[in-house]
């Protein structure tokens, strides 16, 4: 049980640092101003999301047998 309470405290550590590095890039990107076009501000948060999104199921596909086990 030990192993799954780390992987839950890891995986929410992860989660919580996603969430902090799209709200910084969202703030970067909407304080850009006309310095950037709309497509590419898309573009960089989108960049944002799949990095961050991908680290997250990188992890939990590592770990997937504690994955099951913490909703089981």
């Amino acid at each position: 049980m030990n192993s799954v309470g780390n992987f839950a405290i890891v995986l929410g550590i992860l989660c919580l640092v996603s969430i902090v590095v799209l709200a910084i890039t969202a703030i970067s990107v909407s304080k850009s101003g006309s310095k950037l076009t709309s497509f590419e501000k898309k573009i960089l948060f989108a960049v944002a999301f799949l990095l961050c999104f991908g680290i997250i199921l990188l992890y939990i596909f590592s770990n997937l047998s504690l994955f099951f086990a913490l909703f089981s």
